[in-house]
Order: structure tokens, then sequence, then C-alpha cells
């Protein structure tokens, strides 16, 4: 299946936007103002809408699946923020060399499957003196658990490399700079979280159907997982339950 159609699957809209707030992170907490800003791996949109708005000289997002794009066209205007939209696979972006003064990704490009091409990719879109700037999933972090207790229902699944610190700097070289962030996700419950999974989330509906009459199973260690990472988190909150979810950013600079 190629990356259009896989993204195609379910609606990445409704569960992206509860993992949006590293990619509003990312544009509040960079030099995005006047900079000429490239965000591949679009989705529909977060990174490069909220770059827009924090003043950036332009913003071009990047994205293999017409259909997000056209959502996030539908957000941009919404918001009044100016963004280009650019159907490509950011392995083969057709903008110049040299195009931007930060690339961004929010859980993006990290799921390449030829990383080092993304990456090499990044790098001719960066001016000298720019950055790239991705974020990706910790292996401690509630979907690196995520992925951990699904794990043995897919036993010729490769380990990620974008997980920890060691394995971001063997792809994207010893000089990357990895910190460790988090933020709060609000849901109903554990059960809904699953099931808004199992809906819409384009990994989850595709790895569910592959294991037929086993899902029930993973489901139900997938919400024992999330449970008990909702009650490591404290007391609920008005609007649900809340989830720390942890992940990692990774800044390399020109």
């Amino acid at each position: 299946m190629d990356p259009a159609e896989f993204w195609s699957t379910g609606d990445y809209a409704v569960v992206g936007d509860l993992w949006a707030q590293p990619g509003r992170d990312l544009a509040a907490t960079l030099p995005v103002q006047g900079r000429d800003v490239v965000d591949l791996a679009t989705g529909t949109g977060i990174t490069a809408i909220a770059a827009a708005l924090h003043g950036a000289r332009s913003v071009v997002g990047v994205d293999v699946t017409p259909g997000l794009l056209r959502e996030a066209a539908r957000r941009a205007d919404a918001a009044g923020a100016d963004v280009t939209w650019l159907t490509a696979d950011f392995t083969t972006v057709p903008l110049p060399d040299h195009s931007a003064d930060l690339v961004t990704s929010t859980f993006g490009i990290v799921f390449a499957a030829d990383p080092a091409a993304a990456l090499a990719e990044a790098r001719r879109l960066t001016r000298p003196g720019g950055r790239i700037v991705f974020t990706s999933w910790s292996t401690d972090g509630l979907f690196g658990r995520v992925r951990r207790t699904l794990a043995p229902f897919f036993p010729g699944a490769p380990e990620p490399w974008h997980e920890r610190p060691d394995g971001i700097r063997t792809v994207a070289g010893a000089d990357a700079q990895v910190s460790e962030e988090s933020f709060d996700m609000t849901v109903e419950s554990p059960e809904r979280f699953v099931t808004l999974l199992e809906q819409h989330s384009a990994p989850i509906i595709l790895g569910a159907a592959s294991l037929g009459g086993t899902w029930p199973e993973a489901r139900e260690q997938l919400v024992a997982t999330v449970r008990d990472a909702a009650g490591q988190a404290g007391e609920p909150t008005d609007g649900g339950i809340r989830l720390p979810v942890g992940y990692l950013r990774t800044t390399l600079r020109y």
C-alpha cells in the first residue's frame, strides 16, 4: 500500500487533533518570525498553520495525502493563515535547494520507509545557518507503550529508530540534539480512546484487520495499557481523563 492510500485510511484529522499540541508548541518555541518554513508530512497542517500565525515570512506544508491537505487548507482559511500546500512525498519535494530557514516535521518523517532519504531531503531544503526540527514518540511515553503492547502480535515489525536518542543519532548524525518533552492529552476514557484509534487511526485500523480474530485480545491489552497510564496520571479532569504523553524533539543545525 502506498503512503497516500495508507494515510487515507480512517480519518487522521480526528485522532491527530488529540496529539496536536506538540505541533503548536514547536511553532511557538522556534524562531519562525520572518523566516521561511517548510513543514514535511504536514497532515492537517497543525504545525504549518501555527508557524504562519506566529509570523513566518512564508510557510509550505508538504504531504503525500491529498485528503489531508484539503483539510489543512480548510483549517488555514478558517484561521486566516497564509500557507502554500504541496502534494508530494517528503523524500522528493519539488522545491529548490535551500528553500527554508526551518524545516519541521511533527510525528511525520520519522515514519518514513527510508528515514535516511527523508532526512537527506530535509537537509537539501535547509539553508546554511538554518535548522531541521522534528518530533517522534518516545519509548517510555504513552505511544511507545502502545507500540510495545502490540509488538508481540506483529513479530515481524522492525524496531523503530526514533524512540530513543541513540537510535535517532544513528540515523540523523551524532550532533543531533534530542530533548525529552511531554504534553497532556485528555480523553473520555481508555476504552473510548482505543475505539477512536480503531475507527480513525490508519495503523490501528489496518493492524486490527490483519490480526482478524486475534484483535480482541490485542485490544484488551491495549485498553489495559492506556488505563494504566491514566491511573498513573492521577484524578480524572472535568473533560475526561488526563494522559501524560512523552515524546522526543530533535534539532539538527546547519
